[in-house]
């Protein structure tokens, strides 16, 4: 111990060093060879020079632990006596690290175990554990677990809606939703497990598509709402029993747009004989303007109104299996261009009016409403106005 080599380490150049060393250190790299990584000024590198010799400051090299070792020693000191002295302890930083890491580890490693214990299929937890569908952070994936494996204790639902189910384990009818984290994972998980392990990437994969949506809590005996799944429709002949038929027919004598939900479209419907062509779009406001300006002369319309939910899913696969063309339009964003794709797979649909120029539909509006004018199809295989026929 020496009070002259602790007034050397309080000057600039040997505190920046010494502050590195003990990040060094901290991460155990304390190999002599390690190489002290700091920016001098001139007057700091002589400030070194005093402790690390003549022959070193010229020569331009770098501080190394082992030369800051072997010149603390010939002073009569030691490099982690100084350090303790001046800084206090040094800290096993990496240890701690290291330790986080392992215990963040364990901690998802046994949520996941957790759910197979719960009686979850093997098959579903590994897929689960792969997609690290429980997460990355050890407390959310232990809440995850927990949430999911309550849900897997009430299974079958025997025919309870999904928002009682929700609210009586979770205190809120929502949190089972769609468009929520859980309700999502959940989804998925229970898709797995009804499907076979070759099988279970597809059907976990699907799980978040309107429709298999509904088929997946219904395999686990729980009913989703069918009533706020909606599609607008103006003009759209439909027969059968089918409450949508009698609706959609009501309204189109008036050119009025009307919402169909999953629920009124359940059952034997079809479109009527007339209807061979449906166009679609993405944005009310295109059905809103369609019947403001055209009303009941409006060619028959769809309007999806952002990610087609089951009711429009339904709607749209019944046309496109009845052998009606499909003409598909939506904004030109990411989203859209998403929903377009998704659609363009249905059985004979077109992309509508691809050359048309705008981003959103909006701003493509008017000629998306000529060309739902029946006069600009006259000799063209389209009805004049359909629901009339």
């Amino acid at each position: 111990m020496s009070a002259a080599t602790d007034r050397w380490a309080a000057q600039p150049g040997p505190h920046k060093v010494l502050t590195v060393v003990r990040e060094l250190l901290q991460e155990r790299r304390t190999g002599n060879g390690v190489t002290v990584r700091v920016d001098l000024t001139a007057a700091e590198r002589t400030q070194l020079a005093r402790y690390l010799g003549l022959t070193w400051d010229t020569s331009g090299q770098p501080v190394t632990l082992g030369r800051l070792r072997a010149a603390l020693t010939r002073a009569g000191d030691d490099l982690l006596d100084l350090l303790t002295r001046t800084g206090g302890p040094i800290e096993d930083v990496r240890g701690r690290r290291e330790q986080a890491v392992a215990h963040t580890a364990a901690t998802i490693d046994a949520a996941y175990t957790d759910l197979g214990t719960a009686g979850l299929p093997d098959h579903a937890v590994q897929l689960a554990r792969t997609r690290r569908w429980l997460g990355t952070d050890p407390g959310t994936a232990t809440r995850r677990s927990d949430d999911l494996q309550r849900l897997w204790h009430v299974l079958p639902g025997t025919g309870r809606p999904l928002a009682e189910i929700a609210n009586t384990l979770y205190a809120d009818p929502h949190r089972l939703d769609r468009d929520t984290d859980l309700g999502r994972i959940a989804a998925r998980l229970l898709a797995a497990t009804t499907a076979t392990a070759d099988n279970a990437v597809s059907a976990a994969d699907t799980a978040l598509i309107a429709t298999r949506w509904r088929h997946v809590w219904a395999a686990h005996g729980i009913s989703c709402d069918e009533v706020s799944a909606t599609v607008l429709v103006l003009n759209l002949p439909l027969t059968g029993k089918a409450p949508a038929a009698p609706i959609a027919g009501a309204a189109a004598a008036h050119g009025e747009p009307v919402w169909l939900t999953s629920r009124s479209l359940r059952g034997d419907w079809r479109p009527a004989p007339e209807l061979t062509v449906v166009r679609v779009c993405e944005n009310p406001a295109v059905a809103e303007a369609a019947a403001e300006q055209l009303g009941t002369t409006c060619l028959p319309l769809v309007c999806i109104y952002g990610r087609p939910s089951s009711a429009a899913w339904t709607l749209l696969r019944g046309l496109a299996a009845a052998g009606v063309h499909l003409r598909v339009t939506a904004d030109r964003d990411a989203a859209g261009r998403g929903f377009l794709a998704e659609m363009l797979a249905l059985p004979g649909a077109t992309e509508w009016l691809p050359e048309a120029d705008g981003l959103y539909e909006e701003a493509r509006l008017q000629a998306l409403i000529t060309d739902l004018t029946p006069a600009r199809h006259a000799g063209f295989g389209e009805p004049a106005s359909p629901h009339h026929q």
